[in-house]
């Protein structure tokens, strides 16, 4: 047996034994560097993994845990992006809840997450920190059991409730401005249906704290902001081996290294278990066992809400009278400077947004915060995790992932042919959509506790044999309202026309399918433009363009120039005004993560959008503006527009490209309604993206799976595995992932 000394462990290709604590554990790596670990049970495998996150990605750990914590301007650099990171995570008491749930944990999950502990501990104690946390003469604290619920904390929440979040925010916003109750009903029709004009002069009240940090101010890139993805499952009728297949694709921030994910292959008595894992929480988040496979997409449950609170006297209104709102103080540290204190405001629906700074609160209106996710869910979330690679059937699989409070789409399939779809999440049970405020006062808006998870939606065995799903609208027929604002149905409706052309599917198809660039919304939009366009080259360029965004098309760039050109009319000069939706459009992910909304607009045709001008009329002027005068040179190529850089998650661009912290530039293709999604936009002065973070795709009679991951396994930069994927996965190949069968310990 080996034991390394302080500053020399090392994983290689070269099996390597260790004893941590009670836990004996072997390490090594595939030729592609993705790391391998041995151990007797689940927990020696949650010991090995804890090592080999500690060891290949401790930046992405600690920063993610500071971010919660709300420490950064205490332990790494004190500024104006870091203090509002912090005081924004004081707020929310990520790291409190967090403390308070882990002794929630089962007694499985808490042996896994104290195993875990042991090994990322043993990494601190032993081996030399990061250039990074070097540089800035921090020294991470041991690992704690409260760290991985923070870490699940923060993944349910960052990416997936806030963009439910920010997009009631903006309704709320517009709504207060005078923006027209008429088109915004229209816009999310049915949803607001009940907002009656009492409550929209009640939001015209409000005392609006404007937000104090944005989730894309540097280091919160370190943070798992989920968002998009694909994934969809096969049943053996339709394959040419006879067997299941089960495929995913998150689609998530890639312009940074390392990547979210990490990958490993792991082998126990009992089996093994590979595909994706996220640093600082113990076992697989997506990927197979022998037996089963399993992933899943964002599931866009609304599990935030908005309340009005009428406060007085440090007190807020409830139908027996004012109740005194909860006050705490939260002290933040600064490198350097003067600690500052906040003051921080709740009651029993959640956090009230009202300057933290100020220590007497001004009588008036103000919104009240709601998630579901804020004092529970993480435990449960973890214990699911922690059973199940122990199911066998996708019907036992079924039972445990509807306990993740993780709003998701899961996909599975088993060894038995059998495919299944179930819904995750903590959904409140409220009366009314969820959409928009609602009085406090009034207690018949407040939630009756959460949505039981059998009444979510799931589905076992289809006919057709298929099962695809991409953050699209997957409300349960009669069951309760879990999604207001889906995605679009664009992607999963290209997935199943694709799959169901399909019969005696192989992986290869599988892999075309995922790499699929062909746009089912640029070909609406196509249609109604074809009778008018101008008689122009710019118009018979964009009539014949095939409706694929892959990097050299040009035609895919002169489609986005229209298309937001014609949004910009309809929505900017004629909504919002044209500066609001610049914003909308280029700082936040509304636009990105809810175009469809505006697209059901255009195609409906309703007068409230298009005046007397009509719709055809104003289509065919602004394609007459465009494409008038318009000539190839000037119409660069798509992968020109998709340029990004991936960034070092601590250093996040400060550094000189020649030190190779950060790789690129490199191009993306797709856009926001392809199967490869290529979303890029700007969110407060960053850059940011949404688009295939790893791809997953296995045949469950054989055990193997492909994949490709935006990054490499480890994130030093100086380490051979850094970037090791990029290529990979850009150009849409796949490596192969198999288990050393016959010696799994």
């Amino acid at each position: 047996m080996h034991l390394e000394t302080r500053g020399q462990m090392r994983i290689n290709a070269t099996r390597r034994n260790h004893r941590v604590a009670e836990h004996d554990v072997a390490l090594s790596r595939t030729p592609e560097g993705v790391v391998k670990i041995w151990a007797e049970g689940d927990d020696g495998l949650a010991c090995g993994l804890g090592l080999a996150h500690a060891h290949d990605r401790l930046v992405q750990m600690v920063l993610v845990r500071l971010i919660g914590q709300g420490r950064l301007c205490e332990c790494l650099k004190d500024g104006p992006q870091t203090i509002g990171i912090d005081v924004f995570m004081r707020e929310m008491g990520f790291a409190r809840a967090a403390r308070l749930e882990a002794d929630e944990l089962s007694e499985t999950a808490r042996e896994l997450t104290e195993a875990y502990a042991d090994g990322v501990n043993h990494v601190l104690a032993h081996h030399r920190r990061p250039l990074e946390l070097a540089l800035v003469r921090y020294k991470p604290e041991q690992w704690t059991v409260a760290d991985t619920v923070l870490t699940i904390k923060l993944m349910s929440y960052i990416g997936l409730a806030q963009s439910q979040q920010d997009m009631e925010r903006f309704l709320i916003q517009a709504l207060g401005a005078g923006a027209s109750l008429e088109k915004i009903k229209a816009l999310c029709s049915p949803h607001l249906d009940g907002l009656d004009n009492t409550t929209v002069e009640l939001i015209r009240k409000l005392r609006l704290n404007r937000p104090l940090v944005s989730e894309s101010l540097r280091f919160l890139a370190a943070a798992p902001n989920l968002m998009a993805s694909n994934n969809w499952a096969v049943a053996g009728s339709r394959t040419a081996t006879g067997a299941a297949f089960q495929c995913n694709d998150p689609h998530l921030e890639c312009n940074r290294l390392p990547a979210i994910w990490y990958e490993a292959v792991m082998h126990s008595a009992d089996g093994y278990r590979l595909g994706a894992t996220m640093p600082g929480v113990p076992g697989l988040v997506m990927g197979r066992t022998r037996d089963l496979s399993f992933g899943f997409t964002y599931g866009f449950m609304d599990m935030v809400d908005y309340f009005i609170e009428d406060c007085r006297g440090g007190a807020c209104r409830r139908e027996d009278g004012f109740r005194p709102l909860d006050v705490r103080t939260e002290i933040i540290l600064r490198k350097g400077g003067d600690p500052l204190e906040i003051t921080v405001r709740e009651n029993e629906l959640g956090v009230l947004e009202a300057p933290s700074d100020e220590t007497d609160l001004e009588d008036g209106f103000y919104l009240t915060r709601a998630w579901s996710g804020h004092r529970s869910g993480a435990a449960a979330s973890i214990d699911a995790l922690a059973r199940l690679p122990q199911a066998r059937t996708v019907p036992e699989a079924q039972h445990v992932v509807r306990e993740v409070a993780i709003s998701a789409n899961w996909l599975l399939a088993d060894r038995d042919g059998n495919i299944g779809y179930q819904q995750s999440g903590l959904l409140p049970d409220r009366r009314h959509s969820g959409l928009y405020p609602v009085p406090a006062w009034d207690e018949r808006f407040h939630w009756q506790g959460m949505v039981a998870a059998n009444r979510l939606h799931t589905m076992l065995n289809p006919a057709d044999g298929l099962l695809a799903t991409a953050n699209n609208d997957l409300n349960p027929p009669g069951g309760p309202l879990v999604i207001n604002l889906p995605m679009g149905s664009y992607r999963v409706d290209r997935i199943r026309a694709l799959l169901e052309e399909c019969r005696g599917c192989t992986l290869d198809d599988m892999a075309r399918i995922q790499n699929d660039l062909y746009s089912v919304q640029a070909e609406r939009y196509i249609e109604l433009f074809r009778p008018l366009l101008p008689e122009t080259f710019g118009g018979r360029m964009l009539g014949g363009w095939d409706c694929r965004y892959d990097t050299s098309s040009r035609g895919a760039t002169l489609f986005e120039t229209v298309y937001h050109a014609l949004l910009n009319e309809v929505f900017g000069l004629g909504f919002f005004g044209e500066a609001v939706w610049t914003y909308l459009n280029s700082e936040t992910a509304i636009v990105a993560d809810y175009y469809h909304l505006f697209d059901n607009a255009v195609f409906g045709g309703d007068a409230i959008w298009f005046g007397e001008e009509g719709r055809d009329n104003l289509i065919r002027r602004v394609l007459a503006e465009i494409l008038t005068e318009v000539e190839l040179a000037s119409i660069i190529p798509w992968g020109q527009r998709q340029r990004i850089v991936m960034h070092n998650i601590f250093f996040d661009g400060a550094l000189p490209s020649f030190l190779g912290f950060d790789h690129g530039p490199v191009e993306l293709p797709g856009n926001r309604a392809t199967v490869v999604q290529g979303g890029i936009f700007n969110s407060h002065d960053r850059q940011t993206t949404f688009t295939p973070s790893w791809r997953f795709l296995t045949d469950l009679g054989i055990d193997r799976a492909r994949t490709a991951l935006a990054g490499g396994p480890s994130g030093r930069r100086f380490s051979r595995w850094y970037t090791t994927d990029v290529q990979r996965w850009l150009t849409g190949r796949y490596k192969k992932l198999t288990p050393d069968l016959g010696d799994n310990v």
